[in-house]
């Protein structure tokens, strides 16, 4: 079974109902309630029962929710010991968590300011994870990253970690040029589309499912779902798929001639980008802090201009 949908079924009884649970994950409720279905599929049973407008778990709701926290207890204590999970040749490993889009803005610069660290010797090394903001985070509090750029998951705050606002989300939608809806001035003229999108399901991110959410709307029509934002780009050039982009910044100047910005009237929700790092940074203390006190010079006073690290961003 997907830890994840374990892990969120935790999260719901604990919570005591889908909505709480999608708040304490960082996803939407739909994403909660495709979750339990899918756990539900696999074990031929149901897992909630409903009292009016309430969904109550069944026995083996509450029996995998209690395994699932027995699993996490035993594991935390083996994730958060340095000595077990890390080699003394890994010392000079900084372990960074980006979103896909803070992959493209602030990869290439955090590479040259961990190359400026290195000595006459072998300089330090990052290695790079990717995922969803909430199991980015989750990791970086076990200790197994040592720092976080990811969109903050919404109506979670988490007294374990600091967060320094990188940028605020500037999301526009894409199409190709000569596309029959380039003319379209309103998400309604659109909302038969078929689209593309970068990150999973739920998350910050893929801001087209929740604007067709709030006004009521049935989910939009996703054809293809990548990994990062420059194979979006390059599908929005070469087919006829709509895609929503976070930021300006990370359309480059070859395929900006392929593509074109609509002018919908309504805007899109936006979202926060933020650095995260544990308030306790207990190895290579030195080497971590010289790289968040670059993103966070690299913010450019508030994050509107995601460049990073004093460097240049994709498209500039």
């Amino acid at each position: 079974m997907d830890w994840r949908n374990l892990e969120l079924l935790r999260y719901v009884v604990e919570s005591g109902g889908f909505t709480a649970a999608a708040r304490l994950a960082g996803v939407s409720q739909p994403a909660v309630s495709q979750a339990m279905r899918r756990l539900e599929n696999q074990l031929g049973l149901p897992l909630f029962e409903r009292h009016g407008r309430r969904q109550i778990p069944t026995a083996k709701a509450l029996e995998l929710s209690q395994a699932m926290g027995m699993a996490e207890d035993h594991l935390r204590p083996v994730f958060s010991d340095p000595a077990r999970t890390r080699s003394p040749s890994d010392d000079r490993v900084v372990r960074v968590g980006l979103a896909p889009a803070a992959g493209l803005l602030y990869g290439p610069g955090m590479v040259n300011v961990l190359a400026r660290s290195g000595s006459t010797g072998s300089g330090p090394r990052m290695s790079i994870v990717t995922g969803s903001a909430p199991e980015m985070l989750n990791t970086l509090k076990l200790g197994e990253l040592d720092l976080v750029i990811a969109p903050r998951p919404r109506g979670i705050h988490d007294d374990m970690l600091c967060d320094h606002l990188m940028y605020v989300s500037q999301p526009l939608i894409y199409c190709r040029q000569g596309h029959p809806l380039a003319a379209a001035t309103s998400l309604r003229e659109i909302s038969r589309a078929q689209w593309v999108v970068a990150g999973q399901s739920g998350t910050p991110g893929n801001v087209v499912e929740e604007a067709f959410r709030v006004r009521h709307w049935p989910q939009p029509q996703i054809a293809v779902q990548c990994t990062d934002y420059a194979m979006l780009v390059q599908i929005v050039a070469g087919s006829d798929l709509l895609g929503v982009v976070s930021h300006p910044r990370l359309v480059a100047q070859s395929t900006q001639q392929a593509i074109v910005a609509l002018s919908v009237d309504e805007g899109l929700p936006h979202y926060d980008v933020c650095l995260f790092w544990p308030r306790r940074i207990p190895r290579h203390s030195a080497l971590v802090r010289r790289l968040i006190e670059n993103l966070k010079a690299g913010s450019s006073m508030g994050g509107q201009d995601p460049s990073g690290l004093h460097g240049q961003a994709p498209g500039t």
